[in-house]
């Protein structure tokens, strides 16, 4: 039977994965160690709150970092994070959104959402560490984005105790452009952060059930 070259690009893809598995090269710090580094009462309110939003961090106005306490494993975590095509489940404000292109060590998705009455459409670059399992994102700059920056994480950390939990960890970086103020834009940015996190973590709790 001759081979298909699409299955093989696929097992090929997921080589450096299989590898890095298996050696445990890079993994993520446990969740403990995570939220020993933060102030005390993080812990305290993630256990009630399930995300909690972290100061500014950085110089930027539009980046925040948030924490997640999911009750699912790190592994379908994990897997419903890569869903790129059900985004719009959690994400009201996204219209449309359609993997153009993919990569050996991730993919290229084109969005188009929509902020009060406009359109917005831009391309974001995936890359997923094969060491760490960490997603991140950027714009695609061989495409004619309509924002002017937008780039992100997402970690995952397991916790010590061999619990189902899983803690993730969130940043987002965006600056839509001059026709919004800076200081506007900071504001905008931890509020549309918390509704996203708030969003994804009810999803995933649900198994992709949830609907906003």
């Amino acid at each position: 039977m001759p081979e298909r070259p699409g299955a093989w690009v696929r097992v090929r893809a997921a080589l450096p994965l299989i590898v890095a598995a298996a050696l445990g090269l890079g993994a993520q710090p446990s969740a403990e160690s995570v939220l020993g580094a933060e102030t005390p009462d993080i812990a305290t309110r993630l256990e009630k709150e399930r995300v909690v939003l972290l100061q500014q961090v950085g110089d930027a106005d539009g980046a925040v970092e948030a924490l997640v306490l999911f009750n699912k494993p790190q592994s379908r975590v994990a897997a419903l994070l890569r869903e790129a095509e059900r985004q719009a489940e959690y994400r009201p404000e996204l219209v449309t959104v359609r993997t153009v292109q993919q990569l050996p060590d991730g993919r290229i998705d084109e969005q188009r959402i929509k902020i009060l009455f406009t359109e917005l459409v831009y391309r974001l670059r995936y890359h997923e560490d094969p060491g760490t399992g960490e997603l991140t994102w950027r714009l695609d700059d061989s495409f004619d984005n309509a924002i002017a920056r937008m780039q992100g994480f997402w970690k995952l950390h397991d916790f010590d105790r061999g619990s189902e939990q899983t803690l993730g960890r969130f940043g987002s970086d965006v600056d839509v452009g001059s026709g919004v103020p800076r200081f506007v834009q900071s504001g905008m940015s931890r509020k549309t952060v918390l509704r996203y996190v708030q969003n994804v973590q009810r999803w995933i709790d649900s198994d992709g059930r949830w609907r906003p």
